[in-house]
């Protein structure tokens, strides 16, 4: 879901610069330098974004690459350049594919976005956040979602989330 997240992103706001968007527990976030500050008032409209790329059944397809190759790739993105500095040093490189969306990460994924379920993630909230936790770093507009396997077990988990805050 981080990278059709990120999909959606670049599909709406063209000229975005990639962070990272891992999986964390009960869903993901992703790290973006936008060309616009967003709000809440905008995660709808990235969620059924999101949605629409889901029900297309793109695939997601691993590719081991040479660090001349990532670098011609995300040659218009700073902070993965940064990253593939740092990931060759240590393992070999791999990009995922998804349709029109490329990003540098380890994986694994799902074959496919018929694989998750489209009634089943939300987005929950926008913070920002320094470009690798350093302060002296640019501040990254960071998206955050929760994610399950059914529409149910997300609606339990947000009326739990609703009866805590209160």
């Amino acid at each position: 879901l981080a990278h059709i997240l990120a999909y959606a992103v670049q599909e709406l706001f063209p000229g975005v610069k990639f962070g990272i968007g891992p999986a964390i527990e009960n869903g993901f976030y992703y790290d973006f330098d936008l060309p616009k500050s967003l709000t809440p008032d905008d995660l709808p409209t990235i969620e059924e974004k999101m949605k629409e790329l889901i029900k297309q059944n793109i695939k997601f397809e691993k590719r081991i690459v040479s660090k001349a190759k990532v670098k011609e790739i995300f040659k218009d993105q700073p902070y993965k350049l940064e990253l593939t500095e740092e990931f060759a040093e240590v393992r070999p490189l791999s990009i995922y594919k998804s349709g029109e969306f490329v990003d540098l990460c380890e994986g694994p994924h799902v074959k496919s976005t018929k694989d998750i379920p489209v009634e089943g993630f939300k987005l929950t909230k926008i913070a920002g956040a320094y470009w690798r936790g350093l302060e002296r770093n640019p501040m990254l507009t960071r998206i955050y979602g929760v994610a399950f396997k059914t529409k149910k077990e997300l609606e339990n988990h947000l009326l739990k989330e609703q009866e805590a805050e209160k």
